[in-house]
């Protein structure tokens, strides 16, 4: 997932900004959720791939309330809008979605850019709390994106959303596809290339 970023010179303190920008991505995590979870490709797909997808999206607004308290605490505005930067690309390949491969494919980026934000993030700060909050949310999305790596390494063995809770119950280990035991390994070392500018979701 590619966008440009455009971040305007802001005297919010530091901490105040790293919130904000971690909200506003979590913001566009519900929405991009919210909506994949009224595809009729989920809806009517298998019990597997709703059930991620609830869960996500519940964790997602489970971490950008604790964004929104910390900046309630810090004494700063809380962030309720989407990420500006990546929004527009996240809408778009939505409406494009049509099958749960596709979908798999755009939650694992949004997945990665957030882990990926917050364990830069995690890196500049000097506040405790903060630290151990955003690499708790960094574990939380980077468990994610190994769980859809391995649904997609499913589908593309032929386990298809509809069927794909029941196959993984019944089938026999030699009939699953090779890559199911490392599709959700996908780094040596966690990378932070796709991190967000820290002042991205800065409120305005």
């Amino acid at each position: 997932m590619t966008g440009s970023p455009t971040p305007t010179p802001t005297q919010a303190p530091l901490t105040v900004q790293v919130l904000q920008t971690a909200a506003a991505l979590e913001n566009l995590a519900v929405e991009c959720y919210t909506a994949a979870a009224a595809m009729p490709l989920v809806t009517r797909g298998g019990g597997l791939l709703r059930d991620l997808v609830d869960r996500n999206r519940s964790h997602h607004a489970a971490h950008a309330l604790a964004f929104n308290r910390a900046l309630r605490g810090a004494g700063a505005a809380r962030q309720t809008a989407v990420d500006a930067r990546y929004a527009p690309i996240v809408r778009r390949r939505l409406a494009r979605v049509t099958d749960p491969a596709a979908l798999a494919d755009l939650l694992t980026e949004l997945e990665n850019v957030n882990a990926q934000t917050c364990v830069r993030f995690a890196t500049l700060c000097q506040d405790g709390r903060l630290r151990s909050l955003l690499v708790d949310t960094a574990s939380v999305e980077a468990q994610h994106t190994a769980q859809l790596l391995i649904q997609r390494a499913f589908l593309d063995g032929g386990f298809g959303a509809e069927d794909a809770a029941p196959g993984l119950a019944q089938a026999a280990a030699r009939t699953l596809p090779a890559t199911a035991a490392t599709a959700g390994i996908p780094y040596a070392a966690f990378p932070t290339a796709e991190a967000s500018a820290i002042n991205e979701g800065v409120v305005r």
